[in-house]
């Protein structure tokens, strides 16, 4: 009969067997614990900085927006509210394999059955980055403009409604269905 391998831990003996068995052991007590600890909420790579970017971006559209209409006759005090349909989004380069089978059955003279199908494959294009193999962004699409919110003093006489929409609209390339003006009332 074969005698059991036994490892020496200094003064300490256990055989193989036993060491495999207390390991089992405890990955199952760890596999257990783990249901108790907290979930994290995994997210994208860097999509944090691309939500804070879309917040300054629309910030920045707001502050501009706002400089330039109190400049305008009839305006007055004005404030602006922009608000976005997305945030940045990323395109990324993709390489695409298209296959095209058909299978002709020919049963008699006059009867065939003809069967097409089209299998496309779409695989992005990656590039060894800082942090390993990233897939390599061709553009950088800036947040759309849902809608824009305009309270200004003149915000009651239509003339100045009208251009203020209209300055809006030619600024931020939006429908003037998107675009809101109001009388501001000063405190």
């Amino acid at each position: 009969m074969k005698e059991p391998l036994v490892l020496k831990f200094g003064k300490y003996k256990i055989s193989l067997q036993t060491l495999v068995f207390l390991l089992g052991i405890t990955g199952i007590l760890l596999i257990g614990l783990s249901t108790f600890l907290p979930e994290r909420a995994e997210e994208p790579a860097g999509s944090g900085v691309l939500e804070t970017d879309a917040r300054a971006y629309a910030s920045e559209l707001e502050s501009r927006l706002q400089s330039i209409l109190e400049q305008m006759e009839g305006v007055g005090q004005a404030r602006v509210m922009v608000t976005l349909e997305n945030g940045y989004q990323k395109v990324y380069a993709k390489s695409e394999k298209v296959n095209n089978d058909v299978l002709e059955d020919i049963r008699a003279e006059d009867e065939r059955k003809t069967q097409e199908k089209q299998v496309t494959e779409q695989t992005y294009i990656l590039i060894d980055g800082a942090g390993g193999e990233q897939p390599l962004v061709t553009a950088e699409l800036e947040p759309q403009v849902k809608g824009v919110v305009v309270v200004c003093e003149g915000g009651d006489q239509p003339d100045v409604v009208g251009k203020v929409v209209d300055a809006v609209k030619v600024a931020l390339d939006i429908s003037s269905t998107r675009i809101s003006v109001s009388k501001l009332t000063v405190k």
